[in-house]
């Protein structure tokens, strides 16, 4: 049996993470914020001894890729085989994504990392490749569109689903309304419906209610700390900008009963 373990937020920051164990393999997608990184790092020595079979990306924002890059700079010993991602280039990320000056120091300290200590270990998924860990199974549904300009960095999220022989999960990464569209027309609704769904853009703002209403998810995995879960921004539920509960009713509309909630912690999943 394959395990995979959601990551809970260790800080008020929303974050998307998660580890896999297949066999004698580790798989860990995503990781969080550099606040996060010290949680990453314990469950990595503690499931797997600091070794790290392949290490997939969604993309580049500071919540799916903090933790990598504060694990790498302050815990060296762990063992990282191969990485990857489909990032589009730093130029680009800085022409259409750059919201402030760190974010670009960010993307340029991944880049020289995985040009330099990751050297040769770096693989560029594309769309349908598929990866074997022991008995699961990673497929690249998507990776991202250079002619998607709008919502840049979260429409560059690549889709992956992973398989065991008993069950499904799809990854969303933070796939925004328009490469919601794109996957839509491009992937059938046999590859995406699947037994688990990490919801796009932590909840919100993400994907369209007729995204979801084509995959059909039957289990939601929310990447949503508790002030997102219940968009309250100070003064009580629902009162904040954010479209999390709207969501929720999305997919109580769905029929959808049972739900995993990065608030609630690190949930372990038996697929």
């Amino acid at each position: 049996m394959a395990e995979l373990y959601f990551l809970g937020n260790t800080s008020d920051c929303q974050m998307f993470g998660c580890i896999i164990l297949s066999g004698d393999k580790t798989v860990v997608i995503d990781g969080g914020t550099e606040s996060d990184s010290v949680q990453l790092y314990e469950m990595i020595m503690e499931k797997s001894s600091g070794s790290v079979d392949a290490w997939f990306f969604t993309h580049p924002h500071h919540d799916h890729i903090g933790a990598f890059l504060k694990m790498c700079k302050t815990n060296p010993g762990i063992q990282i085989e191969r990485i990857y991602h489909k990032f589009p280039s730093v130029d680009e990320l800085k022409k259409y994504g750059a919201r402030y000056e760190e974010e670009t120091d960010m993307w340029m300290e991944f880049d020289r990392l995985t040009n330099t200590t990751f050297h040769g270990k770096v693989c560029h998924v594309k769309k349908d490749d598929v990866f074997a860990f022991d008995e699961i199974k990673v497929t690249v549904l998507r990776v991202y569109n250079s002619h998607i300009k709008s919502n840049f960095v979260n429409n560059s999220s690549a889709l992956y689903r992973i398989d065991s022989p008993r069950k499904s999960i799809l990854i969303l990464g933070d796939l925004g309304v328009e490469g919601g569209e794109e996957v839509m027309k491009n992937c059938s609704f046999e590859s995406l419906h699947t037994d688990y769904t990490q919801l796009a853009h932590h909840g919100q703002n993400g994907v369209e209610e007729k995204f979801y209403q084509y995959i059909k998810p039957k289990i939601c995995l929310w990447p949503s700390p508790e002030w997102l879960w219940n968009n309250d921004a100070g003064e009580g539920f629902d009162t904040g900008p954010w479209e999390t509960v709207e969501t929720r009713r999305w997919m109580e509309k769905l029929g959808i009963k049972e739900h995993y909630v990065e608030k609630d912690g690190i949930s372990k999943i038996v697929f």
